[in-house]
């Protein structure tokens, strides 16, 4: 083989790498892709924004209120007595 020869070879070889690397990029990046459209889904579909969260949020720190007042309120009755 000559020395042309060979680095055609060569050449053609790391081409070939390329394009395996290139493929194994492209198969990445497709699943990729997936996985964040099933991620959309996922949030879109089961997750409550901050929003629809506040409403909840006060309705709930309020009958906690509630009850620990009413608590505390029976405490210092009983310690008043």
């Amino acid at each position: 083989m000559t020395p042309k020869k060979i680095k055609e070879e060569k050449q053609t070889q790391n081409e070939m790498a390329v394009d395996v690397v290139l493929a194994v990029i492209q198969t990445d990046i497709s699943y990729i892709k997936k996985e964040v459209d099933e991620i959309k889904n996922l949030v879109q579909e089961k997750y409550v924004t901050k929003e629809e969260f506040i409403p909840i949020k006060n309705i709930v720190y309020g009958m906690v209120g509630l009850i620990l007042v009413g608590v505390f309120g029976a405490l210092l009755a009983l310690v008043i007595k």
